[in-house]
């Protein structure tokens, strides 16, 4: 009942030529089921090969995830092929998004399939919605635990019609108490210890899918959205809020398509369409100034996939050309909506952002070798307009629009050398379009930069696979990947006097190992192990970083997992463990090692209704602080724990789920 992937998922999937993790998401008493710990994709990924999860707090706090140490503003992410990654922002809040509508996650390090476009730079992450397939359930899910967490979740499935709904309740005071990176001097031994404050959230969310066969085909309805109202707790330094803000987040998704019935078996036509509504609100009425902003996101698609099966037969016809065209609109709206006492509204202005884009794909897959072999060309043509008006007191103010056309070729293969053994390799060229406020700006503290050039990146990787059978009852999986990335046109934000603005900067460059293995002993024992080498390196043209290794990004990680089981009971264990990181491009501000564990147990299914109770105690030895050596000094001295940004980490948690289903 833990955290496991699908069998042939640590292998990647088995057509793909590509490295791919699918991470199966299951109802309350299966496993990977949603719990009162694991209540969103961020905490789904942790120990994943290759990803490495950033949050800025405990639970509910904003989490972005890194591939294969690129940023997370360059991981694409997307809800069933549709993206979330929008012209407003580069990075998606993974802890925004709930798991209970979701069937599994696939996790793309490498070169992401065609259909999901060319604006993948630094990775893909597609989350899956719930089907209605299989038997007809309903289910319920109770969880609390530390700080303050509560969470309800309820579902129901039916294959005829194909239907799924779910709604679902989380939220947490937040508060802990952490060490203040302050205390951190040469005469002291111990730091003061402080109370995060401020780190609180409450979220609903529902979402329901609709699939029905018709004369004409298959089509599907589908829709979801979530209401959330969180504190924005800061890093760990108390000054550094001295206000309370709070941000308000409202989201609706959309969408529907039709796979259309053609006269011929060997040709295949799909059409889907969305609409993405996300409205934000930021404010602040304790600090001095107040502060009151609001943020309006719109976004509308079109995409239409062609598929032409070619063979000897239509049963036989694996191999097949993809042909896809795609518009997608955007517009984001912000404003200040000026509180008292200020007297300066009648000279704020509100700022409207445009960009409308297209693109054309044209790939396929080629099968050869009675099979053994698969190639997978393709070709991505992205054509981009950007847009921006600013509505004031002295008139409108319009700038230049922005034009963007950037290719993407790509390959990728795979070949069977073995029934056991599997070779993988791919290359490909990706790209990442500057935000709405890299671009244009937000009229006060962020200037504009309108020569800014796009994000591009040429990434390949080669991976070589084995799974077997090695005794009646014990069965092994191995992966090895080997993969490099050279970014060019790196956009980064320096500061221009009291200003920021968004410049290319130059290039960075990562390579890296990575290393998953698998074993299962019958089902008595399931041992999941995964390390991986990291050398991002900053190639930039900035005083003193050249040759620096990246910020924020471990060289080494290690992820164990044990989980035993007998009957209906399972026990399981885990250890976390990051090297230690730079937080400052300068590689300067160096936070030590971290080694985080956890253990937990699950009972169930049992009875009529499978009722399963889950109990697991988080950061088990309560690290907080981790003694490290400074420079000219003969003793270690304490330093606080804290993530890859340098934000406070709670200490030992303690979370317990109940659940059911019929």
């Amino acid at each position: 009942m833990g955290t496991t992937v699908r069998g042939d998922a640590l292998l990647g999937q088995t057509d793909s030529p590509t490295s791919v993790t699918t991470i199966e998401v299951g109802l309350p008493g299966q496993a990977s089921a949603p719990n009162a710990y694991r209540l969103s994709v961020a905490e789904l990924l942790v120990g994943q090969p290759g990803v490495q999860v950033r949050r800025s707090g405990g639970l509910g706090q904003w989490s972005g995830a890194s591939l294969r140490g690129a940023a997370p503003g360059q991981v694409a992410v997307f809800l069933d092929g549709v993206p979330l990654s929008r012209g407003s922002q580069a990075a998606v809040d993974l802890s925004l998004l709930p798991l209970d509508g979701l069937e599994r996650v696939e996790v793309y390090r490498g070169v992401p399939p065609l259909a999901l476009g060319s604006e993948t730079l630094g990775g893909a992450i597609n989350l899956v919605t719930r089907r209605g397939k299989g038997p007809q359930t309903a289910w319920a899910s109770l969880g609390s635990g530390s700080f303050g967490l509560k969470r309800v979740s309820l579902g129901y499935k039916t294959p005829w019609p194909k239907a799924m709904v779910t709604i679902g309740y989380q939220g947490a005071d937040g508060d802990f108490p952490y060490y203040f990176n302050e205390g951190l001097r040469y005469e002291h031994d111990q730091l003061a210890e402080l109370r995060r404050r401020n780190d609180d959230f409450a979220q609903v969310s529902a979402d329901a899918r609709l699939q029905s066969e018709g004369t004409f085909g298959s089509v599907f309805l589908h829709g979801s959205g979530l209401l959330r109202r969180q504190g924005v707790a800061g890093i760990g330094q108390p000054s550094s809020l001295p206000g309370q803000p709070t941000l308000q987040t409202g989201r609706a998704l959309f969408d529907g398509g039709a796979r259309l019935r053609t006269p011929s078996p060997r040709i295949a036509i799909d059409l889907d369409g969305h609409l993405l509504v996300e409205r934000t609100q930021s404010k602040d009425l304790v600090a001095l100034p107040a502060t009151l902003t609001e943020q309006l996101v719109e976004q509308a698609g079109l995409r239409s996939l062609l598929r032409v099966l070619t063979g000897p037969g239509a049963e036989n016809a694996r191999s097949q050309l993809l042909a896809i065209t795609e518009f997608r609109y955007e517009r984001m709206q912000q404003r200040d909506l000026c509180p008292a006492p200020r007297l300066d509204c009648d000279r704020l202005t509100a700022a409207s952002s445009e960009r409308l884009r297209g693109a054309m794909a044209l790939g396929g897959e080629l099968y050869l070798a009675d099979q053994r072999v698969l190639v997978e060309p393709g070709l991505h043509l992205l054509l981009a307009k950007s847009t921006y008006e600013s509505l004031g007191d002295r008139g409108n103010e319009r700038v230049p629009p922005t034009f963007d056309a950037l290719p993407s070729p790509r390959a990728a293969a795979r070949v069977l050398l073995k029934p056991w053994l599997l070779l993988r390799m791919s290359c490909g060229r990706f790209v990442r379009l500057p935000t709405f406020l890299e671009l244009f700006g937000d009229g006060a503290f962020f200037r504009k930069s309108l020569g800014l050039r796009p994000e591009s990146a040429w990434t390949g990787e080669l991976g070589i696979e084995a799974h077997g059978q090695l005794f009646s009852r014990l069965s092994t999986a191995l992966s090895l990947h080997a993969f490099g990335r050279t970014i060019d046109d790196l956009i980064d934000i320096v500061r221009d006097g009291p200003t920021l603005r968004a410049r290319n900067v130059g290039q960075a460059t990562t390579a890296g190992v990575e290393l998953a293995s698998a074993a299962h002993f019958g089902e008595l024992l399931h041992v999941e192990l995964n390390y991986a080498f990291l050398d991002s390196r900053d190639r930039t043209d900035q005083p003193g970083r050249s040759g620096n290794l990246l910020p924020g990004r471990p060289q080494h990680t290690v992820f164990l997992r044990s989980e035993a089981a007998y009957r209906t009971a399972h026990l399981f264990y885990e250890l976390d463990h990051a090297s230690a990181v730079y937080l400052d491009p300068a590689n300067l501000v160096l936070r030590p090692p971290r080694t985080l564990h956890a253990i937990g147990v699950a009972l169930g299914p049992l009875g009529p209704l499978k009722l399963s109770l889950r109990i697991e105690l988080r950061n088990l030895l309560d690290t907080r602080l981790v003694d490290v050596t400074l420079p000219l000094m003969t003793r270690a001295v304490p330093v606080p724990l804290t993530d890859f940004f340098d934000y406070p980490l709670p200490g030992r948690a303690l979370y317990a789920t109940l659940a059911g289903r019929l």
